[in-house]
């Protein structure tokens, strides 16, 4: 009995052999080009930070996953390829922006859920809904070059300024 178990065992192994190496090799496949992003927002003429920026593909751009990015205190911003690389791939992008707060108007916590506490959307429609038929919207449509973009600037309005 034990032979015919060593026996079985020897052979899994040596199967095992074999195949490894087709498991331990690269992917091969196109890989996105990344160029540099970055800029600055101003939500009614300040610099905000926290502020979420989502830059989902349009037209003809071959990006997987689109890019993102969220503003630091003073405005300013680098946008991260969806592989959380610093960089998006050059094309045409529907831009939106978010900024959930509590009810009341005070940040959010790092463990709340903004469903939960019923977080608001400090930023106005126009700029934080996705709305397939103003997807190309000059006012919402990013163009990144071959070369990237590093002077990116927005102007945008909160959900109460009138």
């Amino acid at each position: 009995m034990r032979i015919k178990h060593c026996g079985l065992w020897a052979f899994s192994s040596l199967l095992v052999l074999f195949l490894l190496p087709g498991c331990g090799g690269s992917v091969k496949g196109a890989v996105e080009k990344i160029v540099p992003a970055s800029g600055t927002v101003k939500l009614d003429g300040r610099p905000t930070g926290g502020i979420r920026i989502r830059l989902t593909p349009i037209n003809e751009t071959k990006s997987v996953g689109g890019a993102w990015a969220v503003t630091n205190d003073d405005g300013s911003f680098t946008v991260m390829h969806w592989s959380n690389k610093p960089g998006i791939t050059p094309g045409s992008y529907q831009i939106t922006f978010s900024k959930l707060v509590n009810p009341d108007g005070t940040p959010l916590g790092d463990g709340d859920s903004p469903m939960m506490v019923d977080a608001k959307e400090l930023i106005a429609p126009l700029w934080s809904k996705p709305d397939a038929e103003k997807m190309a919207a000059v006012m919402r449509r990013v163009d990144i070059p071959d070369s990237g973009k590093k002077d990116l600037e927005f102007k945008i309005s909160s959900a109460t300024k009138k």
